[in-house]
């Protein structure tokens, strides 16, 4: 039974490799077809990559590319906003996200937030969710270096380090906890959309009838807060608050 065990867990594991060997090949093949002008082809192998259910900002960033090239503004977006969301420090996804938001109609001004909370969102997107990790783990292990020093240590000014030392890297463990997990949450709800009809009327309520709120044009971002009926109840970056029909927008 052992060995019928190891045979199924060695043969999971080459499916595996060679599954990701294939998907590197594609990658290759797609971005090869890119750099040639061939951007429909290029669409082609990069959305078969996302069929076998691989994700990454390199794929994410390159398919976004590749509609831009396309003039396909809304899906653009889309995929610079998924990428952003695995890795929102990623300086090449932050400027070609920018650059497709001009290509669109609406121009939104955005609420102005903050210096703390401001604050708070630009520390914790200056690193990935994985790096956040990482760095808990760096700060747990020089929490534990300084306790012992505390603890151990004979020379009052080692103790004293020690202490000051410890409540530094407790608070930046903390910290990085807490920016991991939020990260990783966000990337795992599907909390925002893009419009993707050519133009859009939000409604005051989940009914075709119910009154004319504003206009929304194809590539802007929204925020999703409920949905019902097949309506989502959404935000815009101003503030307002309005429905639309789940099918003019793709959530992320």
């Amino acid at each position: 039974m052992k060995r019928y065990t190891l045979l199924l867990i060695l043969a999971l594991l080459s499916f595996a490799g060679k599954a990701q060997q294939t998907a590197n090949d594609w990658f290759e093949q797609a971005n090869a077809a890119y750099n040639m002008g061939n951007y429909d082809s290029a669409r082609i192998v990069y959305e078969k990559i996302l069929a076998t259910d691989v994700e990454s900002v390199p794929l994410y960033l390159n398919l976004g590319n590749t509609y831009y090239k396309m003039r396909e503004y809304p899906m653009a977006i889309y995929y610079y906003e998924k990428a952003l969301k695995l890795d929102p420090s990623n300086e090449d996804v932050q400027t070609n996200l920018a650059i497709a938001n001009h290509a669109i109609v609406d121009k939104i001004e955005p609420v102005p937030q903050s210096f703390i909370v401001r604050g708070w969102r630009n520390a914790r997107a200056s690193l990935s969710g994985d790096q956040w990790a990482w760095c808990s783990i760096v700060f747990f292990a020089l929490l534990l270096v300084s306790l012992f020093l505390f603890l151990r240590s004979r020379k009052i000014g080692v103790r004293k380090l020690g202490f000051f030392a410890g409540v530094v890297f407790l608070l930046a463990f903390a910290l990085s906890v807490i920016f991991a997990a939020q990260l990783k949450r966000a990337s795992e709800t599907q909390d925002q959309a893009i419009i993707m009809a050519p133009t859009v009327t939000v409604k005051s309520s989940p009914n075709v009838a119910s009154v004319d709120l504003f206009v929304l044009h194809e590539g802007t971002k929204v925020t999703v807060l409920e949905t019902s009926d097949g309506w989502n109840k959404v935000k815009i970056a101003n503030g307002s608050v309005g429905w639309l029909e789940v099918d003019k927008m793709l959530s992320f």
